[in-house]
């Protein structure tokens, strides 16, 4: 009888236990409404877990989210972009979300793989053209993201100082924020890059460039030594220099082939220029290539025209920011000097900040420069950890 009452009493405990999971499994959050249901993995047995979603709203200027009240009402894939996630337990204290949820953007499709009860909010994001975003962004009344614009190329470039941070950071590679975001050789080092300028809609360059044309470049250099070319007694040009070869070969093949599509395929300027100034050399231009490096110009048109050392564009302990304690990397530029002492010369950014010219067999930093297609939408406020995010939505 006693061992009866016993085996009862187990079992009872057992039931309890089990409706208490169910409960804490199930129960309302205060945080986020549960919206839809979706079948994932327990770790312990498959369950169907309630998965929070909010998509923007298609209001005034594209701001505000709406609260998707089922699957039919998930974001329109010809208008919006998953740009990421935020997750939380029961309690609302947030959890890394690469390690309990995963989303396709091919399917729109959501999996949580957990042990306990999570809400995730899912955010997409629908981006307007770039040259508007970019130019209410550098009249929008801060003083640290100001453009000067130049009439060779057409382009706004922004320019910093010391003093400020210039928001111009945008992920490509990538649409999710916590991807682009998160420090890792796989992760910002890979998909976080700068925005040099952005062509204006006179623009008139006969380099087979359009309005409305992003120019970025990596934040960090994707090789750390590279010779622009190792004959420095001949007159190599662009177009038979070994770092061209290597960007438009090695570099190029490491990015996927659907955001290959949105890097134009343009002509660049490659004259000899022998004084640094904020124009570029027009006499000559190289033939079509996807990627290149910021011309000299471009690295002298982001300074505060007082220092050169408040260029945003300098690399800071492996990194472009304007910060004044400034790490040990050489850069090249795309821009040559031309002939000096017998042999040919291009510009670099040394140590201090400053250009300078040295021969081309030097191995110096590589960060690859790129132009955008003009059809790509922006999203996000250009700062280093809410960076700009491209969406190919922006005329959907």
């Amino acid at each position: 009888m006693k061992k009866k009452k016993i085996l009862i009493s187990i079992v009872v405990i057992l039931l309890l236990v089990e409706a208490i999971s169910l409960y804490l499994l199930y129960k309302p959050n205060n945080k986020s409404k549960i919206l839809e249901d979706i079948k994932t993995i327990d770790v312990f047995k498959e369950k169907d877990k309630s998965l929070a979603i909010m998509v923007q709203n298609e209001g005034e200027n594209d701001f505000g989210w709406h609260e998707a009240e089922d699957r039919t009402q998930w974001p329109d894939k010809t208008k919006y972009t998953y740009v990421g996630t935020e997750c939380t337990d029961s309690e609302g204290v947030k959890i890394p979300t690469t390690s309990v949820l995963t989303f396709n953007e091919t399917t729109y499709t959501a999996h949580i793989k957990t042990k306990q009860t999570i809400y995730c909010t899912l955010y997409f994001a629908k981006g307007r053209p770039a040259l508007e975003v970019l130019k209410g962004h550098a009249t929008g009344g801060s003083s640290a993201t100001t453009f000067t614009e130049t009439n060779v190329d057409g382009m706004y470039r922004y320019k910093g100082t010391a003093a400020q941070v210039t928001n111009n950071y945008i992920c490509f590679g990538t649409t999710n924020i916590d991807t682009c975001t998160k420090t890792g050789v796989d992760n910002r080092d890979k998909y976080l890059y700068r925005i040099i300028g952005i062509t204006d809609n006179n623009v008139n360059t006969g380099l087979e460039l359009e309005a409305g044309q992003l120019k970025i470049i990596r934040a960090i250099p994707s090789k750390t030594g590279q010779a622009w070319t190792s004959d420095y007694e001949s007159d190599v040009q662009w177009d038979s220099a070994e770092v061209k070869t290597y960007l438009n070969g090695t570099f190029l093949n490491t990015i996927d082939a659907e955001w290959k599509t949105l890097i134009d395929n343009p002509l660049w300027w490659i004259g000899d220029k022998t004084s640094t100034g904020g124009t570029e050399t027009t006499s000559k231009k190289s033939k079509n290539y996807q990627i290149g490096l910021m011309y000299q110009s471009d690295y002298y048109n982001s300074w505060t025209y007082s220092s050169n050392t408040n260029s945003w564009l300098h690399i800071t302990n492996g990194r472009s920011d304007v910060s004044t304690t400034y790490g040990s990397t050489y850069e090249w530029t795309m821009t040559r000097y031309g002939r000096y002492l017998g042999y040919f010369w291009p510009w670099y950014v040394d140590r201090s900040g400053s250009l300078s010219s040295d021969s081309a067999t030097g191995t110096s930093a590589v960060r690859p420069v790129f132009y955008l297609t003009n059809e790509i939408g922006l999203v996000g406020e250009g700062t280093e950890t809410n960076p700009f995010i491209i969406t190919s939505k922006a005329n959907a």
